[in-house]
């Protein structure tokens, strides 16, 4: 819970910063750079978080990194903060809270699919844009193949669900039979 409040709070105030800045999707994307080179360096990350090291080395680590990457003065300052107030930990769950300030700014929802069998494109875009009419916002759909649906089409977009899974059919009507509602 700490960690969501850290990461609302952090990220709202750069989203802030990029409004003002019109920069909005280029912080995105040099967010998403300084969480690349983490994850293909892991020591990297470890000896940032590393409470052990002088707060200057990693200050001195950090902007090495930096340079290389060439950040814009401000994710340079943001990022750098992270590491003063020894906040880097949670680098990947402000990214994602960033990303998803940029979705509801872009008017933009993710949907999840998942379908029984693998969907072609053209089938995935009908599901999106059906579910655009429905919503009311542009969809992105990230599609997962899931057998155990037996058959059909499941979807959500964040609490909203759409189950027309055979499965879902299924249990519906096993339900009813329960109930004795059939017949």
């Amino acid at each position: 819970m700490k960690n969501q409040v850290i990461a609302k709070r952090y990220s709202k105030a750069l989203f802030n910063l990029a409004q003002e800045g019109k920069a909005i999707e280029q912080y995105g994307t040099e967010l998403d750079g300084f969480i690349g080179v983490l994850k293909d360096l892991p020591d990297l990350g470890d000896a940032l978080r590393n409470p052990l090291y002088p707060e200057a080395v990693k200050k001195d680590v950090f902007q090495k990194v930096a340079a290389k990457l060439e950040l814009s003065p401000i994710i340079n300052s943001f990022l750098n903060l992270l590491v003063e107030k020894k906040r880097i930990q949670h680098l990947p769950e402000i990214v994602g809270y960033y990303h998803r300030l940029i979705d509801e700014y872009s008017n933009i929802s993710r949907a999840k699919v998942k379908a029984a069998l693998k969907l072609e494109a053209a089938e995935i875009d009908e599901i999106a844009a059906a579910l655009e009419k429905k919503i009311g916002k542009k969809i992105i759909v990230e599609f997962e193949q899931d057998p155990s649906l037996l058959g059909g089409v499941f979807a959500q977009i964040g609490d909203f669900v759409l189950d027309g899974s055979v499965k879902r059919q299924l249990l519906n009507f096993k339900e009813s039979l329960k109930r004795g509602a059939v017949g």
